[in-house]
């Protein structure tokens, strides 16, 4: 049976795939995470932001430089050679900016919070994507197995009719339905044998693996739980990640907005130097140097007030993104619960078909061999179960699709 069994794996090969290598979850889970491109990138993307902040942190440590100079010059006008030289030191050290530093330093710590966010956003996406390809080629295997069992049921009926026919009890016309239906098993069999490859070619995509040899999935179907209750979806809101992204980028444009209002402010700065020079190899007394500067722009064309004015609008505008991504996720949400749990519901229900149809199949059949029933009806019945197999491997596949929509709406990574 599908149901109730629990995914199982083997080893993945390092480079290659050998013929029926199968894969499981777990497999795939630890292949996609070491290796897919975008979850590298995500990462240079997070190490970017860090190292932006450890620049916007410099800005209020104590600037030290220091210098060397030589000069050797002969005037051909006198004739005289002169040489000079000398070195110095000078630091500066900012005492008050309006507490600017603060607010960049503040908002570049926002920025490495959205930076890391987005690479949960960016690992739920590969997630997503890795299931579904796992799901479409777990479902491609199953289906090769219902078809076949189709078609050897199919067979046993064709040759049922036919000795029926043989023997004066049945129409010609009951034998050649008989046989198409069976011709039909035999196509869907090699269809879904064609479409195993297809599968398998997008799970090697989604692992980044070159097409070798087809794979296949550890057989596996779980049903693990049933939520009867709706699950608090503000909850899930504040927890998912792109929403916490959306909320790092709310506050890195709000400290932005205030440190573009310190550019009103007077910006005080402790400064120091200390120098020493010879000039025609005589060494001059040290020169030293200190002093408090005090700088405020009087008069700058209107560019304080538009940079106020943009960082404004960002700030609202993340605002409003914010609001509209809370609503937006809620929705998503419970539109992927709701899909979950009629997905969950209607596997009980096929499974409550099909061993319906299996005992009328039973009972039809040996009514048809004693002669009970026509063909017509005995051929009906039959339909009725292949549709009821085809049926419950839908809606457990449906069920798998569901789950793994409710898993990438509440923003889970690939782990």
């Amino acid at each position: 049976m599908l149901l109730n069994k629990i995914i199982t794996a083997l080893i993945v090969p390092a480079i290659l795939f050998a013929e029926n290598t199968v894969l499981s979850w777990e497999d795939c889970v630890k292949e996609a995470f070491a290796g897919n491109s975008d979850l590298k990138s995500a990462r240079e993307k997070i190490f970017q932001a860090e190292q932006d902040l450890l620049v916007t942190q410099s800005g209020g440590a104590l600037q030290v430089s220091a210098g060397l100079n030589e000069n050797n010059s002969f005037p051909l006008t006198t004739g005289t050679y002169s040489a000079s030289s000398g070195y110095s030191l000078s630091g500066t050290y900012r005492l008050y900016d309006g507490n600017q530093y603060y607010f960049d330093v503040a908002a570049a710590k926002e920025k490495v919070n959205a930076a890391k966010f987005a690479y949960e956003m960016v690992s739920a996406s590969v997630r997503n994507n890795l299931r579904a390809a796992f799901i479409d080629l777990f479902n491609a295997q199953e289906l090769i197995s219902i078809t076949e069992d189709i078609k050897n049921s199919r067979k046993e009926n064709y040759d049922m009719v036919k000795l029926s026919y043989d023997a004066g009890m049945e129409h010609k016309g009951s034998v050649l339905l008989a046989e198409a239906n069976y011709l039909q098993s035999d196509y869907e069999v090699t269809a879904a044998k064609r479409n195993l490859k297809l599968s398998s070619a997008k799970l090697m995509r989604q692992l980044g693996r070159k097409i070798e040899n087809p794979a296949k999935v550890t057989s596996g179907f779980e049903l693990k739980y049933d939520l009867k209750e709706i699950p608090d979806m503000k909850k899930l809101v504040q927890a998912n990640p792109s929403y916490r992204q959306n909320q790092a980028q709310k506050a890195a444009a709000d400290l932005n907005l205030q440190s573009a209002r310190t550019a009103f402010s007077p910006q005080i700065s402790l400064n120091g130097s200390a120098g020493k020079s010879v000039s025609n190899f005589s060494w001059t007394t040290p020169d030293l140097s200190a002093g408090i500067s005090l700088s405020l722009p009087l008069v700058d064309g209107g560019l304080r007030a538009a940079q106020v004015d943009k960082a404004t609008s960002l700030s609202l505008q993340a605002d409003i993104t914010l609001f509209i991504a809370a609503y937006d996720l809620e929705v998503s949400l419970l539109n992927s619960w709701i899909s979950f749990q009629n997905a969950f519901d209607q596997i009980g229900v096929r499974k409550k078909f099909l061993e319906a149809t299996k005992e009328r199949a039973e009972i039809a059949e040996v009514q048809y061999s004693n002669g009970l029933i026509n063909f017509d009806n005995f051929t009906i019945i039959e339909d009725d179960l292949v549709n009821a197999k085809k049926a419950l491997l839908n809606a457990q596949i449906n069920y798998l699709n569901a789950e793994n929509s409710w898993l990438n709406a509440k923003g889970a990574a690939l782990k």
